[in-house]
C-alpha cells in the first residue's frame, strides 16, 4: 500500500519526505534520515531518494512542476510524478513515449501518457535510463492522481492493488 501527500509551495524535497514518511509512520520527524543516491555513478547529490527511521527503510518518490510538491512513501517500491501538461505538448516525441500500440491523442492524453510511465520508472528504480517506449501502462500498476490546475500525476507501486486514490 502507498501514501501520497501534495505539499505546500517553497517546501523542500527532503522536509517534505522526511515529515510525510514520519507522519505515516507515526514517529517523530527527528527520527527520519533522508538522502539521495545515483545507482550509476554512487552521487549523493543527485538520484533516487532514500528514507529511514528507526533504523528501517520506507520506499518513497518525489516529483515537482513548477510550484507543485508531491511524495509517495510504501512498504515496497513506489514511484510517484507529476507534469505540466504544457510543458509536455511542447516537447512532446511520440516515438520517444509510447510503445507499440499505445496511442496519445491530445495534450492530456500525452501528458497522461509520461507521469504514468515516468512513475513506473522511478518505481523500478531506474527513471529515464530506461526508454519511455519499453514501459507498457497495460501491463503495469498505476493510478491517475488529483492534481492541481494544468498538471497531471499518478502513482506506481509493487506489491498488492491498491485502492484508487
Amino acid at each position: 500500500m502507498y501514501d501520497v501527500r501534495w505539499h505546500a509551495a517553497g517546501t523542500g524535497a527532503a522536509r517534505a519526505l522526511e515529515v510525510h514518511a514520519a507522519d505515516h509512520l507515526g514517529v517523530p520527524a527527528r527520527a527520519v534520515t533522508s538522502g539521495r543516491l545515483c545507482p550509476r555513478c554512487g552521487s549523493s547529490a543527485h538520484g533516487r531518494p532514500w528514507l529511514r527511521a528507526g533504523g528501517a527503510a520506507l520506499h518513497v518518490s518525489l516529483s515537482r512542476s513548477g510550484p507543485h510538491l508531491v511524495t509517495a512513501v510504501a512498504d515496497g517500491p513506489v514511484g510517484v510524478d507529476v507534469e505540466s501538461v504544457a510543458a509536455v505538448a511542447r516537447g512532446w516525441d511520440a516515438a520517444l513515449v509510447l510503445s507499440a500500440g499505445e496511442t496519445a491523442d491530445d495534450d492530456l492524453a500525452r501528458a497522461r501518457a509520461w507521469s504514468r510511465k515516468e512513475a513506473v520508472l522511478k518505481r523500478r528504480g531506474t527513471g529515464l535510463a530506461t526508454p519511455m517506449t519499453e514501459v507498457s501502462l497495460d501491463r503495469e500498476q498505476w493510478h491517475d492522481l488529483a492534481a492541481p490546475a494544468g498538471h497531471v500525476a499518478a502513482v506506481s507501486w509493487a506489491g498488492p492493488a491498491a485502492p484508487a486514490p
